[in-house]
C-alpha cells in the first residue's frame, strides 16, 4: 500500500493510520511516536526516539510532529524510549507520563553485510561520516575543524541530503580543504560497508542524537569512532569512543590524534568491540515483547 514513496515521512503515517483503523488486534505497537489518528480509542505503544523537533531541527519535513508526538505520548498505553535520554527528553518536552516510558536500548544498528565496495587500494586514507546530511548532524561545523588541520587524510561524507544541506554545501565551498573532501550522496549499504571497513575512524560531530547508530556500526566492524560528547552519545557508546567536547579546535587536535596516532586506534577498537558486544537486537526485541505483554497484547 502506497509503493516505495511510503516507506518513510508523513506518507508511511498516512499508511499506517489506515491500516491501524483496519486492522483487529489487542494492541498496536508502533515504531515512532506515533499512534492510531484515525482510530484514537484502540490501545497502542509508541516508540520515542528523539525530541529534534523541539529544538528547530528539520522544521520543514517533521513540522507534524509538533502536534503528533505530545498526542501520542499522552494516549499511549507505554511508551518504548530508545535511550533514558530520549525518555527524560519527550517527558521534558512533551510532556510524557514518566511512570509510562520504558527505556529499551536499540540495538546495535546495520550489522556488517558480505557484500562490500571496497575502496581502491591507491586510494589515500580518509576518515568518515555516515549518517543524513541535515543541520542536527554539524556537519558544518566538521568542514571548520578539518579545514583547519593538518590531518593527512581524506574526509568522506556519506549520507543522504537533509534540511540543512545548502549550509553544508556553503561551507564546504568556502573550506581551504575543499579538494580533500568527498560527498557521496545516496551510497548503498555495499559502498557504506567497504567505507567503515576502510576508513581510519568515523567521525560524528552531532549536536543532537536521541540513540546514535553509525558509532555502534562502526566498532562492529573494528572502525575507531571520534564522537561529540553529548548526552545520548555518552549513554550508549562512550566507553569505546573518543568523545570530544563541541569546540572545534577540541575537534581540529582530534582529527589530527586519531589520524596519527595508531596506538590510540588500537585503544578504541578494542574498547568499540566491548561496547558494541553489550547492545543485541534479539534482547531489544524481548525487551519489547515483554513490554507489550505487560501492556495488554499477546505475542
Amino acid at each position: 500500500l502506497g509503493g516505495r514513496r511510503a516507506a518513510r515521512g508523513p506518507l508511511r503515517l498516512a499508511v499506517e493510520h489506515i491500516l491501524a483503523r483496519q486492522v483487529r488486534a489487542d494492541l498496536l505497537h508502533f515504531f515512532d511516536t506515533t499512534g492510531p489518528v484515525l482510530a484514537p480509542s484502540r490501545p497502542f505503544v509508541t516508540t520515542a526516539h528523539d525530541a529534534t523537533i523541539a529544538y528547530g531541527f528539520n522544521p520543514v519535513r517533521g513540522g507534524y510532529k509538533r502536534r503528533l508526538y505530545p498526542w501520542a505520548l499522552r494516549r499511549a498505553t507505554a511508551t518504548v524510549a530508545v535511550s533514558a535520554f530520549a525518555r527524560d527528553e519527550v517527558v521534558r518536552h512533551f510532556g510524557a507520563d514518566l511512570d509510562r516510558v520504558h527505556v529499551i536500548h536499540s540495538g546495535p544498528g546495520l550489522g556488517p553485510i558480505g557484500e562490500a565496495v571496497v575502496p581502491s587500494a591507491t586510494d589515500s586514507p580518509f576518515l568518515l561520516y555516515v549518517g543524513n546530511l541535515a543541520a542536527n548532524k554539524n556537519l558544518p561545523f566538521l568542514i571548520r575543524a578539518f579545514g583547519a588541520s593538518t590531518a593527512r587524510a581524506r574526509l568522506v561524507l556519506a549520507g543522504r541530503p537533509g534540511e540543512g544541506f545548502s549550509e553544508l554545501e556553503a561551507e564546504l565551498a568556502a573550506s581551504p580543504r575543499r579538494d580533500d573532501v568527498e560527498l557521496r550522496t545516496g551510497p548503498s549499504d555495499a559502498e557504506v560497508e567497504g567505507l567503515y571497513r576502510s576508513a581510519i575512524a568515523l567521525v560524528l560531530p552531532s549536536l543532537y542524537e536521541g540513540f546514535g547508530f553509525t558509532p555502534l556500526e562502526a566498532m562492529s566492524r573494528d572502525c575507531p569512532v571520534v564522537a561529540s560528547d553529548i548526552p545520548a552519545v555518552r549513554e550508549v557508546s562512550g566507553p569505546g569512543a573518543l568523545l570530544v567536547p563541541l569546540d572545534e579546535q577540541a575537534w581540529t587536535a582530534a582529527l589530527q590524534r586519531v589520524t596519527e596516532d595508531e596506538g590510540l586506534r588500537t585503544d578504541l577498537r578494542r574498547r568499540g568491540r566491548e561496547t558494541v558486544g553489550r547492545y543485541s537486537w534479539d534482547e531489544t526485541a524481548r525487551g519489547v515483547c515483554r513490554l507489550l505483554l505487560e501492556a495488554g497484547g499477546t505475542v
